[in-house]
This record gives structure tokens, C-alpha cells and sequence, in this order.
């Protein structure tokens, strides 16, 4: 696609560049102190325009060559799932291009089955999302977002493990290890953080563990172990919803008087702790689950 059908699509979204803007005599200084704010490098819009990733990612694609193909974070919300925010980089797969302000560049290779025509440039199907967020990030933020997409429904694992089958892409023996891991449960990324540190030390919670509550009711876990009675569950979410906070308290007095234990992980724990949370968790699992073996066997011996 042509630059000027590019611009023309950003416009319709009250996009522009610099060179646009100068040739219409403004300056620079007006630029940068005038109603407007910069969205990209060399990418301007009104200061009424609300910014998202999608519109950043909009007005990189106005100054990327017409090959570059947006993936990763930022691909995944373009197609509906939000893992991006505002002003996280925008992932790009591009050939020879110079690092810029707000770019997240590889130069890999892809095939034109693996992306679709967007804003001027292209977009990675969901499927080469995946394997980029596997292959190009640590290996739990990497399972973590894609656990995302299949739970969003719009990505399975066995279209992804056709996908994966026989490549030798950069990362890949990373990506396979990262794919064994996946599972779609989780409602937040960083309950799927969770789960795999817990999964890396030989544990095996169970996401979303449903327990059957009281008068019939079946109560949720983030992350359960049944054997031992522990559930971990992630804070984050309490804060935005006084009424879901109060909820959750109830649930989990109910869960304590009935012999569960909670641990529940604020974003500081995962944040600047996490090895000795792990720690917390395997310790409490461990010894709850060898005391509840060690019960059961002196109940089938008639000692007890």
C-alpha cells in the first residue's frame, strides 16, 4: 500500500504526520506545545482524540513500511483480546528497520499465510501471535498470554500445536516447553504467572477449582490444590469492585471454617517476592498434603 492510502487511514481515525503538519506551516514548537500530542514518532492527533494501543498502533503503521507485520501484545489487541496497554510498545516482524521510540522490533521470517491487511500494514493471525508471544518473551509471560487468547475462545491449543508442528523458528525449543504449559483457565494473567512458577516446582493447582459451597452453591479458587486443601488466589481485581471484594470475603470465611487454606498474592508479593511466595505455597502444600496422607492412613489402619 501507498503512503498516501496509509495517511488517508490514519486520517480517518484524526491521525497525521509531522511532514503533513509542516507542509500545512506549522512548526515544530507548535507541535509540541499547540492542542495536540504526539502518538507515534513522527504521528500527531488532536488532543481531544482518546489515545489506545490500537490508535498507536495506527499511527506507527502510518510511517512502517507496508511489509511490516504487527504481532505479539499488540496484535492480540487488535483482534479483541487486551493485552497491550495504551503505551506499551507496538510488536512489529520487520526486515532492515531501524529501532524507534515505541517499537518492539524482530526481524523473522513469516509467510503471507501467517498475517491479514491492516491499517497499511499487516497483522499477525492469532495463531502467529501465539507462537511470537511464546517464542519472543520469558517463558511464564510468555504462557501467560497466550493462556489468554484460549481462554478468550478464539484460539484453541490443537490448531496452535498444528501450527507449531515441524518449525525451526527462532525460540522454538522454548516455545515447545511453553506450549506444554498452557492452559486456558486462568481468568488473569498473572494467575497464570501463578500457576506456572507453582507448575516449574512440581506442583499442579488446578485453575478456577470449583468446591461445593454451602445450600448447593459452587465456590471458586484461582488456583486450588484439593489434596491439601490450599487455594491461592491473586488480589488485583478486589480493588476496581467493592462489592466483589465483599463477596470474596464471604466465600473465603466459608472456605477457612470448613479446613481450606487461603493465601492470597497481592502484585507487590509477585512483584518484588516472588521466590519466597513460591516457597510459602510449596511449603503449605506439601505439609498439609503429607499431614492429610498420614491421617488417612491411621483412619484404614483403625488406629484412629
Amino acid at each position: 500500500m501507498s503512503a498516501s492510502n496509509k495517511i488517508a487511514i490514519g486520517r480517518t481515525r484524526g491521525l497525521f504526520t509531522r511532514t503533513e503538519a509542516l507542509q500545512q506551516g506549522f512548526t515544530d514548537k507548535q507541535l509540541q506545545k499547540g492542542p495536540f500530542r504526539r502518538i507515534f514518532h513522527g504521528v500527531y492527533a488532536h488532543e481531544s482524540v482518546p489515545v489506545t494501543h490500537e490508535l498507536r498502533c495506527l499511527g506507527a503503521a502510518m510511517v512502517l513500511p507496508s511489509s511490516a507485520v504487527i504481532t505479539g501484545r499488540s496484535a492480540a489487541t487488535l483482534h479483541g483480546i487486551e493485552l497491550a496497554s495504551t503505551y506499551d510498545p507496538v510488536e512489529v516482524l520487520a526486515k532492515n528497520l531501524k529501532r524507534a521510540h515505541g517499537l518492539r522490533v524482530w526481524d523473522t521470517r513469516r509467510h503471507h499465510s501467517e498475517y491479514l491487511p491492516w491499517g497499511g500494514v499487516q497483522m499477525a493471525t492469532l495463531v502467529r501471535t501465539a507462537l511470537d508471544l511464546l517464542t519472543k518473551n520469558p517463558l511464564q509471560q510468555g504462557v501467560a498470554c497466550v493462556d489468554a487468547l484460549l481462554h478468550s475462545g478464539m484460539l484453541s491449543r490443537e490448531a496452535l500445536g498444528r501450527f507449531m508442528d515441524g518449525r525451526h523458528d527462532d525460540g522454538i525449543i522454548r516455545a515447545r516447553r511453553g506450549f506444554e504449559l498452557l492452559d486456558g483457565r486462568a481468568e488473569s494473567l498473572p494467575e497464570s504467572v501463578l500457576r506456572v512458577k507453582f507448575r516449574l516446582r512440581g506442583l499442579h493447582p488446578v485453575p478456577q477449582l470449583e468446591i461445593p459451597g454451602e445450600f448447593g452453591a459452587t465456590l471458586r479458587g484461582d488456583l486450588g490444590f484439593p489434596d491439601a486443601k490450599v487455594i491461592v488466589e491473586y488480589e488485583g481485581r478486589w480493588h476496581a469492585d467493592p462489592d466483589q471484594f465483599r463477596r470474596d470475603e464471604r466465600r473465603r470465611r466459608w472456605l477457612r471454617s470448613n479446613g481450606w487454606l487461603i493465601i492470597v498474592v497481592t502484585a507487590e508479593d509477585l512483584a518484588t517476592a516472588p521466590d519466597h511466595l513460591v516457597d510459602t505455597v510449596v511449603r503449605a502444600v506439601r505439609e498439609r498434603g503429607e499431614r492429610d496422607c498420614s491421617a488417612r492412613e491411621l483412619l484404614s489402619s483403625g488406629q484412629f
